[in-house]
């Protein structure tokens, strides 16, 4: 039995078990503590991975070398491509996934990766090392001990508890204490945390009742199958894929009836008899949030998803609700389709623990504590996604420590997850948090079917990202600008052939030549339309990798059609980055500055930012405290 590690992590949900991985990849001898062994990177609330900004989060994942867009992949039962009416930017891949096969691929995962070991077991106190030597209280992780008094060592420690820390769910007015649906809270790391000075506060989220299949009547719901044949993944390995059968979502609506079933019971609701006082999500509210804050609306949309491929277990999205389950069931049966649910379970809220972030530095290491990281919700963000990517980036830089490294930390303009990361630890969280893509001020450079190219080469140079992806990475770059350069070079003749597939596609004619890249610019047309009126073209795209055909044919598109926006964008990048290179240095008595505002003084003092952008970005920070700083720092 080993009790001495370079990494332990704490919490096996999708931050623990990125962060376990990584850790372990860059040859970190690492330890997974969690509760449950067969639950790990369980799926507390929907059965789904991705979405709006947090599909750009997975993509980024995989292109760095981690893995939950592999497992993703693998265990979808239905893929969508987000806002597709809109621009690249805003793509976003989503999948429903089965929930079981997706714990049984993450445990397929933990159980083959070498330095990876498991216990299961409770952490219940953290060990610290102190150091008063130079007059100053220095604290540094030295270990764990578990709820069986079992210690293990290491001067690494990644805390990813999720939803476990002091965790109250509420199902009407009755209360249980557990982290989530049958699982135990974890006591005592607040407190102890708490005690040396963390700040630390509660947060809310909730999930809705899960219902039997068979009670449903899916002639009055309507039917969403997603994109079938689609080519797009998560994954940008070739040889990933998705295997499992596809099945439907489908859509209903609550009415007045259920409204008036829900109003009539908001005494019962603990959001709003003061059973609950701490902060809710805003962008994933109750049924009751809904009902009060719309009241206008005569109706919501339900999206009733599969559990599985084969289960039939619905999660009803939309209905998310901590009212008692009598109350939700008499409410769900006023919809049509549901007139005879039956439940499986009612919905709760839960309650739990989370540390302001601002007690971070951007490679999420605590700063009263050195060798501390922690990722995921207990940074006060929600999403599977957000915390994979926290988890990924805490456990790959704990890693890093433990050798002497210095940390990889990802910029605005570089990754979704350099925006996540800079966000919480500048602007902090007065809410759960979770990622959008009007939060990324650079969201063309930062589109999902380029992450790779983006972060790939970053993966490989620091251990992450095999040898293999990299490889993969080069050959689609060199395919996709082989194409491009054909594009621009060929020239398309305004041959009365020619001119006719123009009209028909509803675009102007040829009077002269013209460069093919020029008619790939046309919002009318695209690649593989023009290929069917120019065999030349067609014999180009036949030559390109026949599995990732249409995924390099559209990053190539993507180029050429947005291309002056993306190098406007890149150039806008560029001049803001400059801040992020002019350091603060650790000495700097903000205090003593008294040409900043008092506000200033008081946040860049309790946040030490590292350099100027990053103190730009702080709450309270004005431009004319910026140019104080340049001045003092000769800029």
């Amino acid at each position: 039995m080993r009790f001495d590690f370079d990494v332990i992590v704490v919490g096996g949900g999708h931050a623990g078990c990125e962060a376990a991985v990584a850790a372990a990849r860059l040859s970190a001898s690492t330890l997974l503590i969690t509760k449950d062994m067969n639950r790990i990177a369980q799926m507390s609330c929907n059965p789904a991975i991705g979405g709006i900004a947090k599909g750009q989060i997975v993509r980024e994942i995989d292109a760095l070398g981690g893995q939950m867009g592999i497992v993703a992949d693998k265990t979808a039962i239905q893929f969508r491509m987000l806002n597709r009416s809109k621009g690249p930017a805003v793509w976003s891949p989503r999948v429903q996934s089965d929930r079981a096969k997706y714990i049984d691929a993450w445990r397929e995962v933990i159980d083959n990766t070498p330095n990876l070991s498991v216990f299961q077991d409770t952490v219940t106190e953290f060990i610290f090392n102190e150091d008063n030597s130079e007059g100053e209280r220095k604290l540094e992780i030295a270990g764990v001990r578990t709820s069986l008094g079992v210690e293990f060592h290491a001067r690494q420690v990644v805390l990813t508890a999720g939803t476990f820390l002091n965790g109250i769910m509420h199902f009407g007015p009755t209360q249980i204490e557990g982290g989530r649906i049958s699982e135990d809270s974890s006591k005592g790391l607040t407190e102890q945390l708490k005690g040396i000075g963390f700040r630390t506060d509660r947060m809310k989220t909730g999930t809705p009742a899960r219902i039997d299949g068979r009670s449903i009547n899916f002639a009055l719901a309507e039917e969403q199958t997603g994109d079938l044949g689609d080519f797009h993944k998560f994954s940008f390995l070739p040889d990933v894929k998705r295997v499992l059968k596809n099945r439907s979502c489908w859509i209903v609506h609550t009415n007045p009836e259920v409204h008036a079933v829900l109003n009539d019971n908001l005494a019962d609701s603990p959001l709003y008899n003061g059973q609950i006082k701490s902060i809710g999500p805003r962008y994933c509210p109750s049924i009751e949030t809904k009902i009060v804050t719309f009241s206008d609306k005569e109706s919501h949309q339900l999206f009733l998803e599969p559990e599985g491929e084969t289960t039939e277990e619905y999660y009803i999205n939309g209905f998310s609700s901590s009212l008692p389950w009598k109350v939700q069931m008499d409410a769900l049966q006023l919809v049509p389709a549901l007139a005879d649910v039956q439940f499986y379970r009612p919905g709760y809220a839960i309650e739990y623990d989370f540390f302001d972030p601002t007690q971070l530095g951007h490679d999420l290491q605590t700063r009263l504590v050195e060798g501390l990281y922690f990722a995921g919700q207990v940074n006060g963000t929600t999403g599977y996604e957000e915390a994979a990517a926290q988890g990924l980036m805490a456990g790959l830089n704990a890693a890093r420590r433990s050798v002497g490294k210095t940390p990889l930390v990802l910029g605005r303009e570089q990754a979704y997850i350099g925006v996540l990361i800079d966000d919480l630890v500048t602007k902090g969280v007065d809410e759960p948090y979770r990622m959008f893509t009007s939060r990324a001020e650079y969201r063309i450079l930062l589109r999902q079917d380029d992450a790779d190219m983006r972060l790939t080469p970053i993966g490989y140079e620091y251990g992450l990202a095999s040898a293999e992806r990299y490889e993969a990475m080069l050959s689609k770059k060199e395919q996709r600008d082989k194409l491009i350069s054909f594009c621009e070079s060929f020239l398309v003749k305004g041959t009365d052939e020619m001119n006719r597939f123009l009209e028909e596609n509803g675009t102007t004619r040829l009077n002269a030549s013209l460069r093919l890249v020029e008619l790939v610019k046309r919002p009318q047309l695209s690649i593989l339309k023009l290929s069917e009126a120019l065999p030349k073209l067609r014999k180009e795209i036949s030559a390109i990798e026949e599995t990732r055909r249409d995924e390099i044919v559209e990053a190539a598109e993507i180029l050429i059609k947005y291309g002056g926006y993306i190098l406007r964008e890149r150039e806008l990048a560029e001049k803001q980055t400059r801040l992020e290179y002019v350091k603060i240095p650790d000495s700097m008595n903000f205090e003593e500055l008294n040409a900043l505002s008092t506000e200033a003084r008081q946040k860049l003092t309790r946040q030490r930012p590292a350099t100027i952008g990053q103190a730009s970005r702080i709450p309270g920070v004005s431009p004319a405290d910026i140019n104080v700083l340049l001045l003092l720092l000769g800029r």
